[in-house]
């Protein structure tokens, strides 16, 4: 049976084999039979299978059940802890502690001695108080002069400030001493004792002033001032002055409306001649500003009483000024008048060469009116520029001449004069931080007078070119060029075969063009030195007729603060 099995096996593989290789093996067309049973007749099946269903669209719209809820309220509790957080402070710029006491002196060449010191009471929320004092002295002679030329000058002042509330009350007490000598002389062969010569002035000075500080703009701020002082001089000449002054001012809606009112008493007493004034004033004014522009306009009222006639003034100003151009270009004018006191020791402070006998015919310079117009502007951060001109009507202008009444032809006498005035100033400022300062002025001062030949002792031009640099904090280096045209004096003489007839000259004082230099080293925080040289082209100028100044000077020194 397994033989019989294995057979048949056996034939169908062989016969499998020989149909492949059959299919295989292509049959030519000529060896294709075609045997035909019967003739084709092409029919149609009457009975085909047909779907017997409809077709439908089906519906795959979902329709949802309705379903009711019901809610019940119910609070639901929750609970917190609330956690205290810091309150923010504002912490403020750290103050610098202040020292109390700076001190400061040198040496220099015309036997030169200086001194200061200041002490202050330091920082505090109630008051302020503290004390200064100066000393600066020349113990030595300038060549070719006929009596002694040193001088000293000394200062103690005393202040104090307090402050309650909204107020604050400043007081000081001053004494000031200057030493002079009258060393100028024509007659330059005559040599005078020291003694002969010698001049000093003493005054002693007290104020006082109350000032409110409202920060509200309606409010009334006003300033209450009482202001004395009391000068005296070698030769017995004295002054007393007491000044009652006040102003208050507040802002109705956006215009400042403000009033200024003082009252000035001068006795003045000199061995041959006494003199007293008084001198009232009164000036009510308005100001008001927009976004470009600046208003002021007011009176001001002006009475003076003393020997002579009462004088009366009234007369309007105003001033006004317009921003053309983001503050580059401001233009301005202004229309004003005013007075100077020329009181003895205004004049004395002017020029301490002149005669004591003066207080007796002293009169004030008043002008009558004076009409500005500038240009102003900041051309960036740190450049600036100012310029204007002005013009205006002068009476009794003071200036200083020889005085040929006196014996020892060392004096000055003051001669007053009518006319009009001129002026011109213009200046350009420069400052990049705080290391590097530098200011360029001009200024031109031409009187037109209906008497006298000059405007004498007064130059016409005036130059200065001022420079600070800070070098790292370790120098401070400060240089002035300035530069004067020439002055006169004039010169009277008698002639010899007519002792009464007086001929006048006109005698030129030289242009003046020198330069200050003065270095500071700080050492440390609190160890400085420094050193000054004044007239470093040592040019023999005369300020004042035959009092010629010091040359080429220098000051060497040292300060210290506590």
């Amino acid at each position: 049976m397994m033989n019989a099995t294995k057979w048949i096996l056996v034939l169908v593989f062989v016969g499998f084999g020989a149909t492949t290789r059959a299919q295989n093996a292509p049959i030519p067309d000529d060896q294709i039979k075609t045997i035909v049973i019967s003739e084709y007749i092409p029919s149609i099946n009457d009975h085909p299978k047909k779907i017997t269903e409809t077709p439908s669209i089906l519906d795959t719209v979902v329709h949802a059940p309705n379903t009711e809820y019901k809610l019940v309220p119910r609070k639901f509790d929750t609970y917190y802890a609330v956690d205290p957080i810091k309150s923010a402070k504002m912490e403020g710029e750290r103050l610098d502690a202040l020292n109390k006491l700076y001190l400061k002196g040198g040496i220099g060449n015309y036997l030169s001695a200086y001194g200061e010191g200041f002490y202050s009471a330091g920082r505090s929320k109630d008051d302020d108080y503290g004390i200064h004092v100066r000393h600066f002295s020349s113990s030595s002679s300038v060549g070719g002069t006929p009596g002694f030329s040193g001088y000293s000058d000394d200062d103690v002042n005393l202040f104090g400030t307090k402050f309650i509330g909204k107020h604050s009350l400043d007081a000081d007490i001053n004494y000031t001493r200057n030493s002079v000598y009258f060393y100028g002389d024509d007659l330059g062969s005559f040599q005078h004792a020291k003694d002969s010569i010698h001049q000093y002035f003493n005054c002693v000075s007290a104020n006082l002033a109350l000032l409110s500080h409202y920060p509200d703009s309606t409010k009334l701020n006003h300033s209450v001032k009482l202001n004395y002082y009391f000068m005296d001089d070698h030769y017995k000449t004295s002054e007393n002055n007491l000044k009652v002054s006040g102003t208050m001012w507040r802002y109705l809606h956006d215009e400042l409306v403000g009033m200024d009112l003082s009252a000035d008493y001068y006795s003045d007493h000199a061995l041959r001649d006494t003199n007293t004034m008084t001198i009232l004033h009164l000036h009510p004014y308005m100001a008001a500003e927009g976004e470009k522009w600046e208003v002021k306009v007011g009176l001001s009222a002006y009475a003076e009483f003393s020997k002579q006639a009462p004088f009366y003034s009234f007369m309007p100003d105003a001033e006004a000024s317009y921003d053309i151009y983001k503050h580059i270009l401001t233009p301005y004018v202004a229309f004003e008048d005013g007075d100077v006191r020329n009181s003895y020791r205004y004049l004395t402070s002017e020029n301490p060469f002149v005669n004591p006998d003066v207080v007796g015919g002293i009169q004030n310079t008043r002008y009558k009116y004076s009409v500005v117009g500038g240009l102003r502007g900041v051309l960036s951060s740190s450049l600036s520029y100012d310029a204007h001109a002005s013009f205006g009507e002068v009476e009794n202008a003071a200036f200083f001449v020889n005085d040929t009444a006196d014996a020892q032809h060392n004096k000055f006498t003051v001669v007053y004069d009518d006319g009009t005035l001129f002026k011109a100033h213009g200046e350009i400022g420069y400052q990049k931080t705080e290391k590097l300062h530098f200011l360029v002025k001009a200024d031109y001062i031409k009187y037109f007078l209906y008497h006298e030949l000059h405007q004498w002792h007064t130059p016409t031009t005036r130059l200065t070119l001022s420079a600070n640099y800070n070098l790292r904090e370790k120098f401070l280096i400060k240089a002035d060029l300035f530069a004067l045209n020439e002055q006169y004096a004039p010169v009277y003489a008698r002639s010899a075969g007519a002792p009464h007839a007086v001929t006048l000259t006109t005698k030129t004082l030289g242009p003046l063009v020198d330069a200050n230099l003065g270095v500071e080293y700080r050492y440390s925080k609190y160890l400085s030195a420094f050193l000054t040289c004044n007239n470093i082209g040592a040019l023999k100028y005369y300020q004042w007729n035959d009092y010629p100044t010091q040359a080429f000077n220098l000051l060497l020194g040292i300060s210290y603060i506590f």
